[in-house]
């Protein structure tokens, strides 16, 4: 049994009461907008991409840059504000990112100076970093360990529908009235749903450690609450194995995101307008297969499938899967052909955040959850620093731009592949919370 089913059943004999379907699906529904908002924010980036990069007389290297440099805090802060998630309510830091990332974005409807435009992607991405951690952090406080699969899924998926939604609209923006005007637009965005949270959520949730027993009143699991080793936590084989996992998934999602609309424009001739909806599309395919895994794991896991297929073996299926189908889409000369092939292989491996995310609250206390959930936001996330600046040092240095976009994708593919095998040889989310279990009661 995991640390994450004991801990669930304790909660059903000891909370004061269950929280109602309607009101953890409220909080579940405003987290969804949380991370659509999120990626919009990131996605503007990429859709602005030639017309900035004209204003500020970029080329690609020093673009993919400027897209990495969002991520120079990213992972610091994910790391940080996890750590910090432990002693501070949760919904409280969630407004306080959301402000940060919504002023952080002030300057770009005005600056000329690249110094202030890396200072303000910086910026954003020390704000934006801790988002998916924390907001699942929330998130498993209003849901029991065998029904978070499904509402964990909806929460990612606003990664993608925030970016479906964002490259027509943004893109419409940018077209008739500025780029500027569409950095704006996203920064109100931010401001409205603070506005939203307040109002609305007025507490955590009674499955977080703000619920669980104290002293005064000791369970037959209380061993679940005591301090386990953070090395311990991450050197097992599920945090690394799903770790991998991630790492490779938002490498690339990172490549997506800063580059995918202009590698439309450049390597396959499509117009601005062009671009902007086929990457809505490039969203949606990646939205069905975040929701469609969702659904199944949680039905497996439901059917007394364990984890360690109905979430572990799933993922890495899905991360190779991935892999392959990128690989074709470089080799594929039909251009319709080798975009569906992209599209897919790139798409695919976005849905396996969530689940890393359910698999990590499953092995970890819950009262260590918010940390062991931003460290793992932050270790994965280390792709995004990395990831643009492969890009744009490859195309720089190809022969032609085809060239260089194939290069990059090949990269991708190789990552993903390499991931899903140390994910399927090391994730076993039962055996690693047993063993935490055991040292954390001695």
């Amino acid at each position: 049994m995991s640390i994450g089913e004991i801990e669930s059943r304790r909660h059903a004999s000891t909370a004061p009461a269950a929280p109602s379907t309607r009101r953890a699906w409220l909080v579940t529904g405003l987290l969804f907008v949380f991370m659509l908002i999120n990626f919009a924010d990131k996605a503007v980036m990429g859709l602005a991409a030639k017309p900035m990069s004209e204003t500020f007389g970029l080329d690609s290297a020093e673009y993919g840059h400027v897209a990495s440099s969002f991520f120079l805090l990213f992972s610091i802060s994910a790391v940080v504000i996890g750590v910090l998630a432990n002693r501070v309510p949760t919904r409280w830091l969630l407004v306080g990112l959301a402000v940060v990332w919504s002023l952080s974005q002030a300057p770009m409807i005005w600056t000329t100076s690249i110094g202030v435009l890396f200072a303000s992607r910086i910026v954003l991405g020390a704000a934006e970093g801790p988002a998916f951690g924390l907001a699942n952090h929330s998130l498993h406080k209003w849901f029991v360990d065998s029904r978070r699969q499904l509402p964990s899924s909806v929460l990612a998926l606003g990664s993608s529908v925030g970016t479906l939604l964002a490259a027509p609209a943004l893109t419409w923006v940018i077209v008739h009235h500025g780029w500027r005007e569409a950095f704006a637009a996203v920064a109100i965005l931010g401001l409205v749903w603070c506005a939203a949270w307040v109002l609305l959520v007025r507490s955590e949730g009674p499955y977080g450690a703000e619920s669980a027993p104290t002293q005064a009143a000791p369970v037959a699991n209380a061993a679940i609450e005591d301090h386990t080793s953070y090395w311990r936590i991450f050197l097992s084989g599920t945090s690394i194995g799903s770790l991998a996992l991630g790492f490779a998934a938002y490498f690339g999602l990172a490549i997506s995101v800063a580059w995918l609309p202009r590698f439309l424009q450049e390597s396959r001739g499509f117009s601005m307008t062009g671009a902007g909806n086929a990457t809505a599309v490039f969203w949606a395919v990646a939205g069905l297969f975040i929701l469609g895994t969702g659904i199944l794991s949680q039905r497996l896991t439901l059917a007394g499938i364990t984890t360690t297929w109905s979430r572990g073996m799933l993922s890495a299926a899905l991360v190779f899967g991935g892999g392959l189908c990128t690989i074709a889409g470089v080799m594929v000369h039909s251009p319709m052909g080798s975009l569906i092939l992209l599209m897919i292989g790139l798409g695919a491996p976005t849905s396996v955040f969530a689940i890393t995310q359910t698999l990590a609250g499953e092995i970890a206390p819950v009262r260590q959850r918010g940390a062991v959930l931003g460290v793992g936001v932050g270790i994965s996330t280390l792709a995004g620093v990395i990831a643009p600046t492969v890009m744009g040092n490859l195309l720089d240095s190809a022969s032609d731009t085809v060239a260089g976009y194939n290069n990059g994708f090949t990269v991708v593919a190789m990552v993903c592949v390499a991931a899903a095998m140390v994910g399927a040889a090391l994730i076993r989310p039962g055996r690693d919370a047993a063993r935490l279990r055991t040292i954390s009661s001695s």
